[in-house]
């Protein structure tokens, strides 16, 4: 994903009970990039999708990018950008994986 970045962040700067630590999004960054991976979903999972990642509570936000493969092809996905968020260190979780 280019022109974006990792960060890791609290939703309005309340730390995560469940979580005890950031949790992650991307930012818009001009010449830095994103790895990751694409998954296949079908679109009747779509509102399971966005509840999971808080959306209906205004945690995250989805938004369209357009993501380039090793193979040089341009992919347009789905992912999510959390609001209103301050920077901190990722979740216990987050570090093990």
């Amino acid at each position: 994903l280019q022109d974006f970045k990792l960060e890791f962040g609290h939703h309005q700067g309340r730390t995560s009970s469940v979580w005890h630590g950031g949790t992650a999004t991307i930012a818009q960054s001009p010449g830095e990039e994103v790895w990751g991976l694409v998954w296949k979903m079908n679109m009747s999972n779509l509102s399971s999708l966005d509840k999971q990642e808080g959306v209906e509570d205004g945690i995250y936000v989805p938004i369209e990018v357009n993501v380039c493969t090793e193979a040089g092809k341009v992919l347009t996905c789905r992912s999510y950008q959390m609001k209103d968020y301050v920077c901190g260190p990722p979740s216990p979780q987050y570090k093990k994986v």
